[in-house]
């Protein structure tokens, strides 16, 4: 039986388990409350001293979006909402304990309706002269241009590129049979049902979730114009997990060049197992679910001169799946996605964004020839983008989707408004 609430009440989930914590009213004071007396922000290698005030820094955003009907679920998300019809409050926080040590926490809601812990980690930096930093915990994403914050002031448009949240059909608690039953299935990711596993049907994976942070350790290293990143986290790259649901682990890295002043380069990589331990029975004993991995590469190029950004990446994954029924699904299934975005200050305060993009699958050998496992999927998006102060920003978006072999919609035409508020 789903948990009932209080009109007004906010369910929290912390460490995947369901609470009461706030009220809508009680998040609203707390917002009014930073916006008007923002804690100062530490220095690094500043001493924290005095109260509790002056060791605690409140930061976020308030989002605010309203657009068409999305009856293709082109920009369905992980947990259930739309991006361009969503109201999204951020709250980040951070504790410095000691000069070296720092608690970092984000608090997310999405339509004032649900909210979670998404981060909470320690930051520990060994060595003053060194830019080095430990972390453990809920910790950011590690992977891609778009993953650690590409919601709200870092987007210049209302969309995210594809790879960042669209959901594919594959689902880590439930396996098609055959090649047959993955076809069937193609662009019907907001709602996929295979007959292995767990019958219901539910959402699927995108090849990053952006909504959520994985649980474990990760190292930054800055050395010049060369930044490091690498972590061991317990879920995978399109399914991050709190408590780890397959005795696996998953490992990722970034390196990011900037090369000059004007341009930057970097390139991902991850792999991790997907697949949830509620399949153990259904492989039997030929094999581990921890065994079946999702691996994925990535490059990208930042380039900003005078008025003009432009930055782009291509991105490459690859699933394993059981194959014992059908051998077509022994080579596993890949996805190649790809995306490049420009953005242009044409008055004081003003911009124009645009950006274009294609996801693209491997093929399956059927009984009727070879056939893309899942939909390809194109999509162009542009906007106009005012910031009327500092920190606010009002966003006007149309997108164009195309889905030509799947799902109940194969292309429509979205307008978006979303305002942005960042503290």
């Amino acid at each position: 039986m789903p948990r009932t609430r209080r009109p007004g009440t906010i369910m929290a989930t912390v460490f995947g388990q369901p609470f009461r914590v706030v009220s809508v009213r009680a998040i609203c004071a707390l917002l009014l409350v930073a916006i008007v007396r923002p804690a100062a922000a530490q220095a690094p290698d500043e001493t924290p001293r005095g109260g509790l005030a002056e060791r605690v820094s409140v930061g976020g955003e308030v989002t605010a979006g309203y657009g068409s009907k999305d009856p293709g679920f082109f920009n369905y998300a992980t947990y259930a909402y739309d991006p361009m019809r969503n109201v999204r409050v951020v709250v980040d926080t951070s504790v410095r304990l000691s000069r070296q040590i720092e608690v970092l926490g984000q608090l997310r809601t999405d339509g004032l309706s649900h909210a979670r812990l998404t981060a909470l980690y320690v930051r520990v930096r060994p060595w003053r002269a060194r830019q080095i930093d430990l972390q453990a915990g809920r910790v950011p994403t590690t992977f891609g241009l778009f993953g650690r914050s590409g919601y709200g002031a870092d987007n210049p448009l209302v969309g995210r590129p594809l790879p960042y949240g669209y959901l594919t059909s594959l689902r880590r608690d439930a396996l098609p049979a055959t090649a047959a039953d993955l076809i069937r299935m193609r662009g019907r990711g907001w709602l996929a049902s295979f007959p292995r596993g767990n019958l219901t049907p539910d959402r699927g994976l995108p090849i990053v979730d952006p909504d959520s942070w994985d649980t474990g350790l990760q190292a930054r290293v800055v050395r010049g114009k060369t930044e490091w990143t690498g972590a061991l986290t317990q879920g995978s790259l399109g399914s991050p997990r709190v408590s780890d649901d397959n005795d696996g682990r998953a490992l990722a890295s970034r390196l990011v060049v900037r090369a000059t002043p004007a341009l930057t380069l970097g390139a991902s990589a991850s792999r991790g197992a997907f697949l949830s331990r509620s399949l153990a029975d259904t492989l039997g004993s030929s094999a581990r679910v921890e065994s079946f991995r999702q691996t994925a590469t990535a490059v990208d190029a930042q380039m900003a001169s005078g008025r003009w950004q432009v930055r782009g990446e291509v991105m490459r994954s690859t699933w394993t799946l059981p194959s014992a029924t059908d051998p077509a699904l022994n080579s596993g299934v890949h996805a190649l996605a790809g995306w490049l975005e420009g953005r242009v200050r044409v008055l004081p305060g003003v911009d124009v964004a645009a950006r274009t993009e294609r996801l693209a699958f491997s093929d399956l050998a059927t009984a009727t020839g070879a056939q893309p496992w899942e939909s390809p999927v194109s999509r162009v998006e542009a906007g106009i983008v005012a910031s009327p102060q500092r920190h606010v920003r009002l966003k006007f978006a149309a997108q164009r989707n195309r889905r030509p072999l799947g799902g109940r919609v194969r292309h429509d035409t979205l307008l978006a408004a979303q305002l942005g508020v960042w503290f």
